[in-house]
């Protein structure tokens, strides 16, 4: 068993390189997570009020770090984002599984205590399909499989291709500054992703997201958000108007969004969507603009209050 702690500053150059490595495999890989390096480090550095506060670790006799568990709270929906468990266990270690495991949950046990997750009522995990320790992991505490989603990627040559040959369509324009569009906007996204873990006030007032919109005659058509990671562009949500679907506005509003990233961000060789399963005209949209099937995840979810109240 290894000893659980909660993170130092000084731990962040061996988790960095902890996550790396098993991000490589699906048998461990957490779609919170990117797969390089620097992702990882972009992503760990984005985390509120500072990783070490919101992460726990586990350390074997020698003090190397085999193990983490980040969390990145929503304090206004009183969500968890669990990043993790990693559990670095060695090929030919008698019980792999199992120290795999009591890991994993000593690391739960812990974050919990953890001064940022007070007030916390859900908790939330995802990872590849291929990830049977998470979805064991999942099962023993009480998460249930919440949807599973297909990432696509648009990579190297076809996605230069997209952006060198783009014709824009010139009704697509970033948000503006305009309260009734932006209103528009909002209600839109909130009806399209109900629940989603940025709402729709956030997504038009906050900085992270990117934000493309088409118009017309009568009104808001669709939109398009996104942002920027370290190795890719990140299509994070595209909403169209109920009565404007099947009618190319998903894909312009694509096109225009990759364009805007690649315009202030510089050069990807990635860009990626997430897109829940049986979700099949986003999945036509994405093919249509030279995306492919990347890989499968499932995202899983826990009421922590609800846990609770069992235990007592």
């Amino acid at each position: 068993m290894y000893d659980v702690r909660t993170a130092n500053p000084v731990d962040l150059e061996a988790v960095i390189a902890l996550v790396t490595r098993l991000q490589q495999e699906p048998a461990h890989r957490v779609a919170f997570h990117g797969e390089t390096p620097q992702e990882v480090a972009e992503e760990l550095a984005a985390i509120e009020p500072g990783w070490p506060a919101c992460a726990v670790v586990a350390a074997d006799r020698n003090g190397r770090v085999r193990g983490v568990l980040s969390v990145e709270v929503d304090h206004g929906q009183r969500r968890a984002y669990l990043y993790g468990p990693y559990v670095d266990v060695p090929a030919n270690h008698p019980a792999a599984g199992n120290l795999w495991q009591a890991t994993a949950d000593s690391m739960l046990d812990q974050a919990r205590w953890l001064p940022a997750m007070a007030g916390v009522h859900t908790l939330e995990l995802f990872g590849h399909r291929e990830n049977r320790l998470l979805a064991d992991f999942a099962t023993r505490h009480g998460f249930t499989a919440a949807m599973s989603t297909r990432c696509y990627t648009l990579t190297a040559a076809p996605l230069r291709s997209l952006l060198v040959r783009n014709t824009p369509d010139d009704r697509v324009v970033p948000l503006p500054a305009d309260p009734a569009v932006r209103a528009a906007v909002s209600a839109l996204h909130d009806r399209c992703f109900p629940g989603a873990p940025t709402t729709g006030a956030q997504l038009v007032t906050g900085d992270r997201h990117t934000v493309v919109v088409l118009a017309g005659e009568k009104g808001l058509l669709g939109y398009a958000a996104g942002y920027t990671q370290a190795e890719e562009y990140y299509v994070d949500m595209v909403g169209v108007a109920e009565d404007a679907r099947s009618c190319g506005v998903g894909r312009s509003l694509v096109r225009r969004l990759l364009g805007e990233l690649s315009g202030a961000d510089g050069v990807r060789d990635r860009a990626a969507a997430l897109i829940r399963t049986g979700n099949d005209a986003s999945e036509r949209m994405f093919t249509k603009l030279g995306f492919e099937l990347a890989e499968e995840l499932v995202s899983y979810q826990a009421d922590v209050t609800r846990a609770h109240r069992r235990a007592v």
